[in-house]
């Protein structure tokens, strides 16, 4: 994961600022890790991330991993991560576990995560990809959540995986 800087504490609006530019130079965004440590920030691009939610969750436990043991991040301040998915709205006409890769009603999403360490905070902002006939992005729409569920606890086990992996690693390294 490169590249490295030195800086104050990196916001979520920055990142969301970031990938949203991206998003709309590009068309897509290549799914991203950004690690805050101690004294530098490390972003690195995730390849060839595997299809399986299990598959996904032991890949993102070894990059905790190997973050931890190259030493480039030390004492891990908070972790983003930037990719793009499908979301599937439910409905009593749908059938129960239907993936939304394979609901002919999904919308394109671009995911915006991230897990503050020492204040145990998730957060997570989603955004509908708007495309024209063309398939060109034309804009990015935040998709809030349900009124009802606002104020619910978000999961990224994504991240919880990756950051078990850190903290593993370098409990290991230093002990």
């Amino acid at each position: 994961m490169s590249p490295e800087q030195e800086q104050d504490h990196i916001t979520l609006e920055e990142i969301i600022s970031n990938a949203r530019e991206i998003m709309l130079r590009d068309g897509n965004h290549v799914p991203m890790l950004i690690l805050e440590g101690n004294k530098n920030i490390v972003a690195g691009p995730i390849r060839d991330l595997p299809d399986t939610h299990d598959e996904r969750m032991e890949l993102m436990h070894f990059l905790g991993q190997a973050a931890a043991e190259s030493g480039r991040v030390d004492q891990l301040q908070q972790v983003f991560m930037v990719s793009e998915g499908w979301i599937s709205m439910s409905s009593e006409d749908k059938p129960t576990g239907t993936r939304p890769s394979q609901d002919p009603d999904r919308k394109e999403v671009l995911i915006i995560s991230a897990v503050q360490i020492k204040e145990r905070k998730k957060q997570m902002k989603v955004f509908e990809i708007l495309r024209d006939s063309s398939e060109q992005v034309v804009g990015l729409e935040e998709f809030l959540p349900d009124e009802k569920k606002k104020d619910e606890s978000v999961e990224i086990p994504l991240l919880e995986a990756f950051v078990h992996g850190f903290r593993m690693a370098f409990r290991t390294k230093f002990n």
